[in-house]
């Protein structure tokens, strides 16, 4: 993981709001969020490994509602490493299209991989653009 210093940090607006800025640079909202904060991610790669997340939390009302109150945090980039190659157990082969699917159920074998530089500096472009917007 590799955090991204940006204005961004401490920026604050309605979460529908946000959501719906977002989504057209490719953001969503990340699965494992909670009523009192959660990510965006925007997928880096073709695999689905490498990841720009810009977590915030809600200062006000709860996540499931688009009037919440969020409050972004500092943006980084992670890469998850995940299994790749024959599934045997289960009678297919893992590939490009199949492996993002299958992998999102699985542990990773690396939760934080070491990053190459070239997906930081993707990354901090981005932030960048994001910053020229909003900040």
């Amino acid at each position: 993981m590799q955090t991204i210093e940006s204005r961004l940090a401490g920026v604050e607006g309605t979460f529908g709001d946000v959501r719906d800025l977002l989504a057209p640079d490719g953001f969503s909202l990340a699965n494992n969020w909670e009523y009192y904060a959660g990510f965006f991610d925007r997928k880096l790669d073709e695999e689905g490994m490498v990841f720009l997340r810009l977590p915030f939390d809600v200062i006000q009302g709860k996540l499931d509602t688009a009037d919440a109150r969020i409050r972004f945090g500092t943006p980084f980039v992670l890469k998850h490493v995940y299994q790749t190659g024959v599934e045997e157990h289960i009678g297919y082969t893992s590939g490009p299209l199949v492996a993002p699917v299958v992998n999102q159920f699985q542990e990773p074998v690396d939760k934080d991989a070491p990053l190459e530089r070239h997906w930081v500096q993707q990354a901090e472009a981005i932030v960048r653009q994001l910053e020229k917007r909003w900040a």
